[in-house]
């Protein structure tokens, strides 16, 4: 059974940004898999550099696209957006320093943010973007 399943409900109502999370989830689903299974810290911390990079892509790609349509939450999201990509990569850092390792903890952090984000930043702005006809 995987650590972190994406489900329909978690679907925002715009395909390009569920596949997005579809991706996050399984790389998630990677990281808690490499750790698992005893993977060295290369494949590990591999894992958790492309999770890092994705989230910035993702979170990219959204902002473009609220800034367009005019999201009036944007600023928020955006907000809540930077801190973890600065806490994703403080975590980052410090286990490429061999400060710390991922742990149980690290990876139910990651999969809550990414849950609590899309249940409810991101479901905010279904309604937005559907009247404006993106899917």
């Amino acid at each position: 059974m995987a650590f972190f399943t994406w489900t329909e409900n978690m679907s925002v109502g715009v395909e390009e940004f569920d596949t997005h999370h579809k991706k996050l989830v399984d790389l998630t689903n990677q990281l808690f898999d490499a750790m698992s299974e005893g993977k060295g810290r290369q494949v590990v911390g591999g894992v958790l550099e492309e999770l890092l990079r994705y989230s910035e892509y993702h979170f990219s790609a959204e902002e473009k696209k609220m800034k367009e349509m005019g999201y009036p939450a944007y600023p928020g999201h955006q907000a809540e957006h930077q801190k973890f990509v600065e806490e994703a990569t403080t975590l980052y850092r410090k286990f490429q320093g061999g400060d710390i390792f991922i742990s149980l903890d690290t990876l139910n952090f990651l999969k809550d943010w990414l849950s609590k984000h899309i249940l409810q930043t991101d479901m905010a702005y279904k309604p937005f973007f559907n009247n404006k006809g993106i899917r």
